[in-house]
């Protein structure tokens, strides 16, 4: 598999964030952007992401032109999204918070929160994240929440990982030994 972003440029008024990027991906790579504040990482990964619509470019994934016109496109692609700034409901659990937008139902269509727990329970206890289906978000320590965010992607089984994250000092070394464990 492969995914190519080509000539992709992104503007806002007074500021070119991207100009003509290019970037090709092979199944099994890695890659990481790094940048100083304002390089333009946050915007090309939320233009793959569907958050934004490059204003000059393509993105190909298999050889295939695709177009991303919201997160939904792009999680239909197989693109899954650990965001730099958690998109998490802060009242909801972590299971509720998990299953937001792939809902499991169960009779007359309400949300199936047995079900939810169960996917929670299982991603991770698979790779180590340590999380309580039944925790309430606002409660959460930052680093639960990213697990939370993780866990997210994981529901959606993306082909793709982009993670948009400033490394954390308080992140454990087990829980980065977990997050490798993660990578298929």
């Amino acid at each position: 598999m492969e995914l190519e972003l080509r000539g992709i440029t992104k503007k806002f008024p007074g500021v070119v964030a991207n100009d003509d990027v290019n970037l090709k991906l092979a199944t099994g790579e890695v890659l990481a952007l790094i940048g100083e504040n304002g390089a333009g990482k946050s915007t090309l990964m939320s233009i793959l992401y569907g958050m934004y619509r490059p204003d000059g470019g393509t993105i190909t994934l298999d050889g295939k032109e695709v177009t991303f016109n919201s997160p939904a496109d792009a999680i239909a692609a197989g693109i899954g999204m650990v965001h730099q700034h958690f998109m998490l409901v802060p009242n909801f659990t972590v299971a509720e918070n998990v299953v937001l937008g792939v809902e499991p139902t169960g009779r007359f269509g309400s949300l199936d929160i047995d079900e939810a727990r169960k996917m929670v329970r299982e991603i991770s206890d698979r790779y180590s994240l340590e999380l309580d289906p039944d925790a309430v978000i606002e409660e959460l320590p930052v680093g639960v929440q990213q697990r939370v965010e993780i866990v997210k992607v994981c529901c959606e089984t993306p082909k793709w990982w982009c993670s948009m994250s400033r490394p954390r000092c308080s992140r454990r070394k087990r829980s980065s030994n977990s997050l490798r464990s993660c990578e298929h």
